[in-house]
């Protein structure tokens, strides 16, 4: 099986992205996107850029995919989305929300965190006889950088409760905000496997991400998973570039 994770920037390189993932799909099995928009409510940081639409127009480039939305809270914000070949059967999603929205007081620790809240997505699936569950998650920012913080610690604490009551093969994918040598990011690991870590790869960014912190995005795997190939993809059609795992 293969499968594609990115952070999308909402779509601000719509084009370009929509064609990557066109051609992709073609050997594909699975994609996870971060930062989707869908039923026109955009923040205002990204008024004029981002595709309120975005997760529509995804899925109509994707006809043979199921599609699956989420977001943090009951507004449509912008979320996450799972797109999974239709010949696989699929036995559940979940949208698990972590925190819900946060106003810029609520943190005394760094008052400059996102008012968006955070949601962990999962899909639960059968392929050849066995289970896989794959975890989508967007992590929380901060203008202090991918440093720890006590929400961040909290936010890693509750994931990796729910990845290790999980049964079977698992994956946790997506921009996880976080420097390689975080508390946070070592709690997330555990006795999982970082693949970002393991390939020694230096950076999930593309040219058009100007600050220095050039990791952001990961993969991480249970004892379950096989992998056969994992990398970076070059593809420029976001301020992050894809990751690309082949597992079985």
């Amino acid at each position: 099986m293969k499968l594609i994770d990115l952070n999308a920037e909402c779509g601000v390189h719509l084009e370009p992205l929509l064609e990557f993932i066109r051609t992709q799909s073609a050997d594909t099995d699975i994609f996870c996107f971060q930062e989707v928009f869908h039923k026109g409510i955009v923040k205002r940081w990204f008024l004029g850029e981002a595709r309120p639409e975005l997760f529509s127009e995804i899925e109509k480039v994707l006809p043979d995919f199921n599609s699956y939305f989420c977001a943090p809270s009951e507004k449509d914000v912008g979320g996450l989305a799972i797109f999974i070949k239709k010949s696989f059967t699929v036995n559940k999603v979940e949208n698990m929300v972590l925190f819900r929205e946060m106003n810029e007081t609520t943190d005394e620790d760094d008052k400059s965190y996102f008012a968006m809240g955070r949601n962990l997505q999962s899909v639960n699936f059968t392929k050849d006889g066995k289970t896989y569950t794959i975890f989508n998650f967007h992590g929380m920012w901060t203008a202090k950088g991918k440093i720890d913080t006590p929400k961040r610690l909290e936010q890693s604490e509750k994931i990796k409760k729910i990845f290790d009551v999980t049964k079977g093969a698992r994956i946790l994918c997506g921009d996880l905000n976080l420097e390689p040598d975080t508390q946070s990011l070592n709690i997330l690991t555990g006795e999982n496997r970082n693949l970002i870590q393991e390939y020694k790869i230096t950076s999930t960014r593309s040219s058009s991400y100007a600050k220095p912190s050039k990791l952001a995005d990961y993969a991480l795997i249970s004892p379950e998973v096989e992998v056969i190939d994992f990398k970076v993809l070059k593809d420029e059609v976001s301020n992050h570039l894809p990751l690309f795992l082949e597992f079985k």
